[in-house]
């Protein structure tokens, strides 16, 4: 499934589109991408 994660980065929101089997997973990913990021919100794209 397809995720989209918000992240706060730098004062600035992200969206960050992963793929993952659970939104856990997706929240890991976005994070190993962007280390410095806080998860805002999980959601799924259709």
């Amino acid at each position: 499934m397809r995720v989209k994660v918000s992240l706060y980065i730098a004062g600035k929101v992200h969206d960050e589109i992963v793929s993952a089997i659970s939104y856990e997973e997706a929240k890991k990913t976005a994070l190993a991408r962007n280390p410095f990021g806080r998860v805002i919100k999980v959601s799924s794209v259709i």
